[in-house]
């Protein structure tokens, strides 16, 4: 029993390896969030601008060092060299000491000290005031998080996009590829039609050869359709972050049911969600903060701290504790400082205008995005009332050229202008897909 079971799973991924899996447009939006390898780096900035803030908390917090320092010196650092003198000799009373009779006599001699010495100190040093540095600087660093995320959120935008352009177009090239086979179809049964008539003698050659070219060139254009799915699907797998395979397929409903009327915002309402607005708010924030740091530069700092020190020297031990205040106040420092703060102010102004430029910029992508997904939303109508034309056109040629009254030349130029039409339709409705992203991206959407 275990080996039938064995055996039916063994059938199953068999098949299942070689029908291969079928992934659909929203599958794959999933699979390019997950493993598209730009989103991974902007992941990857978000956790950098993390650590950045988690660096700039610490300012907060008193700064500690320690050290220990060991010297031995090959020769005394200190040396004495006295002489031979004759110190008198008292009863110990000062008064005395200038009518002394009796000396004692010193020899000279050479003394050396300080060969060795050892200390070690431990300081803490807490800044009570930086001129507002600290907080603006992790204000800067809570901005920067912000920003990537914005970030991570265009990159999003932009791989959908890329997914949905690389999808549709896989699609696209397949409906023409079904289009090109149902041509292929009609060219052959008009071939064995032609074969007859030509060696019935009731047409000349030429019109047998127009045909075989035509069969020709649909080869040419078969083999150039599979190329192009086989060169576009590698893209997408590599875009969605999974390993090719021939099996692969990727497949979707093309019907277009939505007019572009239902999609229509204001800008009013659109522009301030744009993640490319919202970065750019952030990064005049981050100038205007820039300046108040600029400006904290040239503020009375003070703090606070205390220190232990160790000293062995001498044979002598001693360990001192001492607490101590600073207030640094830059005097000097204003005179170029007055210089780097208005240059400061110019960027900000800067970071203005580029938000007022990208607001205009916007509003503009914004109003060409419509009227370009408007215009493919029409050509898809057309598309159709000309696949309509075409299919009566091609069904009054047959009609005439199986009576006698047409050639050759007229019946494959009324399939020609068929699988045009077709393909034409195909063409707007993929169009119309991969535009109505790019103007959702335009609204925020």
């Amino acid at each position: 029993m275990m080996r039938y079971i064995i055996l039916f799973f063994a059938l199953f991924l068999i098949q299942y390896s070689v029908l291969g899996q079928t992934y659909s447009l929203d599958s794959c939006q999933v699979l390019a969030m997950n493993n598209n390898k730009s989103l991974k780096e902007a992941r990857m900035n978000i956790h950098a601008a993390e650590l950045v803030k988690k660096n700039a908390f610490t300012n907060y917090f008193p700064k500690v060092n320690a050290g220990i320092s060991i010297i031995k010196s090959s020769d005394n650092l200190l040396k004495l060299d006295i002489p031979e003198m004759q110190l008198p000799v008292y009863d110990g009373n000062l008064a005395n000491l200038a009518n002394a009779t009796q000396f004692a006599y010193i020899p000279g001699m050479k003394m050396g000290f300080l060969d060795y010495l050892n200390y070690g100190y431990v300081s803490a040093v807490q800044p009570v005031y930086a001129g507002g540095q600290i907080r603006n600087g992790n204000k800067m660093a809570n901005l920067g998080i912000e920003i990537n995320k914005q970030n991570l959120a265009l990159s999003e935008d932009e791989v959908k996009i890329k997914t949905e352009e690389l999808f549709w177009t896989i699609v696209s090239l397949k409906e023409k590829m079904k289009t090109l086979l149902r041509y292929e179809v009609l060219v052959d049964a008009l071939l064995k039609d032609v074969e007859i008539a030509q060696e019935a003698g009731l047409i000349q050659k030429s019109d047998l050869l127009k045909v075989q070219l035509k069969k020709n060139e649909l080869k040419t254009n078969k083999l150039q359709l599979n190329n192009g799915i086989d060169i576009v699907s590698m893209a997408l797998c590599q875009h969605i972050g999974i390993t090719y395979s021939k099996n692969i397929k990727f497949e979707d409903n093309l019907t277009v049911n939505d007019s572009p009327l239902q999609y229509l915002v204001s800008s009013r309402e659109s522009i301030p969600s744009r993640m490319e607005f919202k970065m750019l708010t952030n990064a005049k924030k981050i100038e205007e903060l820039k300046h108040k740091r600029i400006l904290g530069e040239y503020m009375p700092q003070f703090a606070v701290g205390v220190s232990g020190l160790h000293l062995d020297v001498l044979e002598n031990v001693n360990t001192n504790l001492l607490a101590f205040a600073t207030v640094n106040i830059p005097i000097s420092g204003w005179w170029g400082g007055s210089y780097k703060m208005k240059e400061q102010k110019i960027h900000i102004k800067i970071a203005q205008n580029k938000i007022d430029e990208t607001k205009e910029l916007l509003e503009l992508e914004m109003e060409k995005n419509y009227k370009n997904l408007n215009e493919a939303y029409e050509r898809i109508f057309v598309a159709k009332k000309s696949i309509a034309q075409a299919e009566e056109h091609h069904r009054v040629i047959r009609d005439n050229y199986d009576a006698g009254l047409v050639n050759t030349s007229d019946l494959l130029e009324a399939q020609a202008m068929l699988q045009q039409t077709k393909d034409a339709e195909t063409e707007a409705l993929v169009n119309y897909k991969i535009l109505l992203a790019y103007y959702l991206k335009s609204i925020a959407k």
